[in-house]
């Protein structure tokens, strides 16, 4: 009986030190999330939205590490992986600034009145849908719903980008691969063909005036973004209008996760048509720049579907 209680009381101090770690790892487990999401809410309430490149990817990127408290050995791996992501966006907003035209005035629009024009039975979309819904000043409800969706395109693709990182990490790589071929082969569509958005042709005589919504009614909210610490007036190329990343980045999404469900189909389908009418009907893209974006986005995806699925049977 004695070495039975010797023993019982062994165990018991062995215990004792367990009890002290658990509860300070499950303070970290909800205390590192919850303390993150306070700070990232008191700088977007002092400084603003975090929508510049650098600054969103600080966030992300900061957000995977705190909600992965207890996966702390694989923080090595999140730099290793979304340093180069980063780093070739970053060059992607830097080229497609430095191949900005002299005189935007000149870039590329007949073919896109043109386009429009046909699909619109001799009018401008952008136009009709202004003289029938748009209230200068005045925005109806419709109005901050634009805003709102034309918003997303600035974090659903990267926050989409954490969430797979965090949860199917085997799925980032072809993602990430995705997402920075799409925009590099946007990037060399805007140096190969500049092309004016409809607000900047009607400013000319070749179509009726039309004003940019989005600006308009971010005015409005007095919504504002935090200053990136790279970015400047160089990174502007107000000519890279064709194709639409706005419009193309949807339907990567739709394409990419196609084999989620019926159900994810449909919410990313209406996503991508909510996009497009907002891009045609806020001023900031002709309906050819949203065809040109999806046909873009399918052909990246296909592309590098092929490539993975080679991949696979060679390993």
């Amino acid at each position: 009986m004695a070495s039975e209680s010797a023993i019982a009381t062994e165990g018991l101090q062995q215990a004792q030190p367990a009890a002290p770690r658990s509860w300070l790892r499950r303070l970290l487990v909800f205390g590192v999330p919850a303390a993150y999401l306070v700070a990232l809410t008191i700088v977007t309430l002092s400084w603003g939205l975090p929508v510049a490149r650098d600054q969103l990817f600080f966030w992300l990127v900061l957000g995977i590490a705190a909600f992965s408290v207890p996966a702390w050995r694989s923080w090595g791996g999140l730099a290793l992986e979304w340093l180069p992501f980063f780093a070739l966006l970053v060059a992607y907003d830097r080229l497609r600034g430095a191949v900005a035209i002299d005189q935007p005035g000149q870039a590329h629009v007949d073919a896109q009145l043109a386009f429009d024009k046909a699909l619109g039975g001799g009018e401008v979309p952008t136009v009709w849908l202004q003289q029938h819904l748009w209230h200068a000043g005045h925005p109806r409800w419709y109005d901050y719903g634009v805003w709102a969706v034309y918003m997303t395109h600035f974090f659903a693709v990267w926050v989409t980008a954490a969430v797979i990182w965090r949860v199917a990490r085997e799925r980032f790589r072809r993602y990430a691969v995705t997402a920075v071929l799409l925009s590099l082969s946007a990037f060399a569509t805007y140096w190969a063909f500049p092309a004016q958005p409809p607000w900047m042709t009607g400013e000319s005589i070749k179509m009726a005036s039309v004003d940019r919504i989005v600006p308009e009614v971010w005015g409005q909210l007095g919504v504002g973004t935090a200053q990136s610490l790279y970015e400047n007036s160089d990174f502007v190329n107000p000519v890279a209008a064709m194709p639409s990343l706005h419009a193309a980045f949807p339907l990567m999404l739709l394409l990419f996760f196609w084999s989620a469900g019926r159900w994810v189909r449909l919410a990313l389908g209406l996503y991508t048509l909510a996009m497009a009418f907002a891009l045609v009907y806020g001023g900031e893209h002709f309906v050819m720049d949203i065809v040109a974006g999806w046909a873009m986005a399918i052909a990246v995806h296909f592309v590098v579907t092929a490539i993975s699925r080679s991949r696979r049977r060679t390993s």
